[in-house]
């Protein structure tokens, strides 16, 4: 398959991510109007991000007063699995050596992404990887400069109601996961659990908190859940 081909199958096979990404970038980019960011600043998280959970807990928990440092490191912790998807896809590249296509897979592999990517029964052309990547991270990217510009027109309660993308996008992660498995309910229960002692009887920031109780609940999911449910 030539170059141009391969890109073009990239390009299809991320349509549907763009539009997904699309949708879901419109709503950081009014958070981020909501929130105070200036343009500038709100495309920029965007741009060196490229992560939809990683930036709405960024964002929510800059809304909640958080210190910097508890923001980066709460949001490292939550991107995490990236460095796991970036590694396996970087065994099926054409050229596994190559510098390049390892920091773009690195830089581009989103959960979407590095399911189709996947699903490929082959080994991943640079091309097709390219094309792949960049039209997602254009559907993310314009979609979040698209969302801040709506914001100069639309009614103030409906860029605070952004605020909630958040959890609406982890609610409808977690359905998902229960469907497969009921112990994410039970996985649930504990880290809100956590959390909420964390707040409300020992009074912790809400970023520290929300750090504290996810790394507690992985801990105790990986005695809870099996090699087989785990994906390992």
């Amino acid at each position: 398959m030539g170059n141009g081909r391969l890109l073009r199958e990239g390009i299809q096979d991320g349509l549907p991510i763009f539009l997904g990404y699309f949708s879901t970038a419109l709503a950081f980019g009014l958070l981020c109007r909501s929130s105070g960011l200036g343009l500038l600043e709100s495309q920029a998280i965007s741009l060196t991000n490229f992560s939809g959970s990683g930036q709405f807990l960024m964002m929510n928990l800059f809304n909640a007063g958080s210190f910097m440092l508890e923001i980066v490191i709460s949001v490292f912790f939550l991107n995490t699995r990236y460095i796991f998807m970036a590694s396996s896809l970087s065994q099926k590249l054409d050229r596994p050596e190559s510098v390049a296509g390892r920091v773009m897979s690195g830089f581009g592999t989103t959960d979407e992404i590095f399911t189709v990517a996947s699903f490929k029964n082959r080994r991943l052309e640079y091309s097709y990887l390219a094309g792949l990547i960049f039209t997602s991270y254009a559907g993310w990217n314009s979609g979040t400069f698209l969302g801040y510009l709506a914001g100069t027109f639309l009614p103030d309660v409906i860029q605070k109601a952004a605020a909630i993308t958040c959890y609406a996008m982890f609610a409808s992660l977690l359905g998902g996961e229960t469907r497969r498995n009921a112990k994410a309910i039970l996985a649930l229960m504990i880290s809100g659990g956590i959390n909420s002692f964390l707040i409300l009887v020992l009074k912790l920031g809400t970023g520290i908190s929300f750090l504290i109780s996810m790394l507690a609940t992985a801990i105790i999911a990986a005695f809870i859940y099996t090699d087989e449910e785990a994906g390992v």
